[in-house]
């Protein structure tokens, strides 16, 4: 069975010949130029015996060329953090015009995707990390955004139409580029950002739109719910097959919680946030926690991996000890 029968069982709740089993992160700094990160992500990939890759795009292709700035790598992920926002003011939003996916920061990242496909052929699945709408808002202005939102929600309307404009454009052009889905990667879904019916207005109604444009290209869109104070049911109201959360360190729902929720496949189970005993413990700690996982899921619709991105300094044992779990399950099912 290869990695893409193996995603299709899952997405399909059929059993397959053993659990999925995914792990990305930044890959600095060979991920500033798109043939460093296509040659960085294929060695990682191979490295674990990956089930899919999510192409980690560099978070600065989504906003760079409308006027971002950035600083130098972060050390614990190896994300470029925002050094100055583009959009200082409300009336800001007013002065965004499209991107095209084909030039610029973002013509890079198709061109990762062209020469991912190529390098690993057909037999495994790769999903395009995608900002949402108001995710690439809030990295345009911060937190602000929020403020803005209920504060003069026309100027930030006026902005994220020109937004999902670009968003859906890029989307289009991964999954004709290779990709078999995107991995909309969703920051406002929390108690801490907007109340429920202005995340309604300005998030979910713009990322379905997104999702819209490229369901009859696609088979594997992941959501990944980020940030703490989930508000995670809005997860049902999105049409991808499958979800992903930092279900550890006390953020709600866990796996089995969540079993109730979202009737897709549940991508979590090892905790990447510093301290965490996949990221800090021995490896005897992560292979427990990924046996954890495993029974709070009993292996159904269920891909192990992690809340978000891997720290930089993950030991390699640990994921090496992950994968005994999963390898050796299939060799008892085997």
């Amino acid at each position: 069975m290869n990695k893409t029968e193996r995603i299709r069982r899952t997405i399909q709740g059929q059993p397959a010949d053993r659990i999925p089993f995914v792990l990305w992160r930044h890959l600095p700094p060979e991920d500033s130029t798109p043939e460093g990160l296509v040659r960085a992500t294929v060695r990682f990939t191979r490295r674990w015996d990956l089930d899919f890759v999510k192409a980690m795009f560099n978070n600065w292709a989504f906003t760079k060329d409308w006027g971002n700035r950035f600083g130098p790598y972060d050390r614990n992920d190896g994300h470029l953090p925002v050094a100055e926002h583009a959009v200082k003011d409300i009336r800001d939003w007013r002065n965004l015009r499209p991107l095209s996916p084909h030039r610029g920061a973002l013509g890079d990242q198709i061109k990762v995707l062209v020469m991912l496909r190529q390098e690993l052929g057909r037999d495994i699945p790769i999903v395009a990390t995608v900002f949402s709408p108001l995710t690439v808002a809030r990295n345009l202005a911060g937190n602000d955004v929020y403020r803005h939102c209920l504060t003069d929600g026309s100027d930030v309307h006026a902005g994220l139409k020109i937004i999902t404009e670009t968003v859906c454009d890029f989307a289009q052009a991964c999954v004709e580029s290779g990709a078999d889905g995107v991995f909309l990667a969703v920051q406002g879904a929390t108690k801490d950002a907007l109340p429920p019916e202005a995340f309604e207005k300005f998030g979910l109604a713009y990322d379905l739109l997104v999702l819209e444009r490229i369901a009859s290209k696609s088979w594997f869109n992941i959501l990944h719910l980020c940030k703490p104070n989930l508000r995670f049911e809005v997860a049902a109201k999105y049409p991808v097959q499958a979800v992903n959360w930092h279900d550890r360190g006390g953020t709600a729902p866990t796996l089995q919680e969540a079993r109730g929720m979202f009737s897709g496949v549940l991508i979590g189970g090892l905790d990447q946030s510093p301290g965490g005993a996949f990221t800090s413990g021995m490896p005897e700690d992560a292979a427990a926690q990924a046996r954890d996982a495993l029974a709070q899921t009993g292996g159904d619709r269920f891909i192990l991996g992690p809340g978000c991105g891997l720290s930089l300094a993950t030991p390699e044992a640990n994921m090496d000890a992950v994968c005994g779990i999963v390898f050796r399950q299939k060799r008892r099912q085997t």
